[in-house]
């Protein structure tokens, strides 16, 4: 048996009202900040749970309410100036909350200058106001994870502010919350999710445990994707569950050349992460199959198709559906985002390092 390092100190609670059903495990302080972007959690009837919760348990709540697409490290700092007498944090919303959430219970906990947000990165024992994650869309996994991705404007690109103290105390998944998720919005998450438990597979910090987990997202995620592909009816819990297990796998071994080649067009180009993410899949398991023929073969099985020609058509079968696939970059574009992401530590410590060439063909067969 190989080698297994495994850590998950979130609690996860779900089922249709877990939130009002399970008060006593997740307010966690006398007064919260609730931090969500500017509509979902209104619309989800999740932040009417959350309040009547919080009161219900003798808490008080603060909102912060401008979290953006991107979260950068201003949006952070406004979000530290509304946390003032706050002693836990309530996330609620899509990956950008709750990474957003996550930063701001660091900064407040240990009292980060702003000038040193992306150079005084989190350690253990650090002092960090407790997380809960509310999770609205299906597909970063951030309820589950140790990361905070936040833009980085000087650098031009999402950096991840990661820790083990970074974790969310308790996440809450209440499926009923993502009915009101536009369909382009279901579409994008998913494939997040997918790219997680693929990237998570080929992880040199992979064990037989996390490929398992791998696959098992992979496999929920089929079908779903199908039937989004065609215009049926999707099964929202089945997509939060594979979410969530796809962010139980990177939160054990990280992402890589997937999301670091996303990040530029996420960044320059503004196509949201998962699409990002999700019209790269195809290219990079023709290039990762090179080397891993055999967990490419089952990562092909899992998700029920033949080959990356098959994946591809899958992926662009999806966007098409929901009147989202995205205009491709032109090749001067394509030559400057080639050279970031092999400076990122991620692509580095990778399995397979591709060359300048082999990233731009990668590039070249997304769009």
């Amino acid at each position: 048996m190989d080698t297994l390092r495994f850590s998950l100190p979130t609690e996860v609670l779900s089922g249709p009202g877990c939130v009002r059903r399970t008060g006593e495990r997740w307010v966690l302080g006398r007064r919260a900040l609730i931090v969500t972007g500017r509509h979902g959690a209104e619309a989800s009837g999740a932040l009417a749970d959350v309040t009547a919760t919080l009161e219900a348990h003798g808490a008080t709540w603060a909102r912060f309410a401008e979290v953006p697409e991107n979260p950068d490290v201003a949006a952070v700092y406004a979000g530290v100036r509304a946390a003032e007498g706050c002693d836990f944090v309530v996330a609620v919303g899509g990956g950008s909350a709750l990474d957003a959430a996550k930063a701001i219970a660091w900064v407040v906990g240990m009292e980060v200058p702003e000038e040193r947000f992306f150079r005084m990165l989190p350690e253990a024992g650090d002092r960090v106001l407790p997380v809960v994650a509310i999770p609205l869309t299906c597909g970063t996994g951030s309820e589950v994870t140790p990361y905070s991705i936040i833009t980085d404007h000087v650098a031009r690109t999402k950096k991840n502010v990661s820790c083990a103290c970074l974790f969310p105390r308790v996440a809450l998944l209440d499926a009923r919350y993502l009915a009101s998720l536009p369909p382009h919005v279901v579409a994008d998450t998913a494939l997040d999710a997918l790219s997680h438990a693929i990237e998570g597979a080929y992880s040199p910090r992979a064990s037989r445990f996390t490929v398992a987990l791998s696959l098992e997202a992979i496999r929920v995620l089929s079908p779903e994707l199908v039937r989004m592909a065609h215009g049926a009816f999707v099964n929202l819990a089945q997509l939060q569950y594979a979410a969530t297990v796809a962010g139980i796998v990177i939160a054990q071994t990280g992402t890589g050349l997937v999301h670091a080649m996303g990040y530029p067009l996420t960044y320059y180009r503004g196509i949201p992460h998962g699409r990002a993410n999700g019209v790269l899949l195809a290219g990079y398991l023709d290039f990762m199959g090179r080397t891993c023929g055999d967990l490419t073969r089952r990562i092909f099985e899992a998700l029920a198709v033949q080959g990356p020609d098959e994946a591809h058509a899958l992926i662009d079968a999806v966007l098409d559906g929901v009147g989202a696939t995205p205009e491709a970059p032109t090749e001067d574009e394509l030559m400057r985002f080639t050279r970031e992401p092999l400076r990122l530590e991620l692509v580095r410590r990778y399995r397979a390092m591709p060359s300048p060439e082999e990233v731009m063909d990668i590039y070249r067969s997304a769009f």
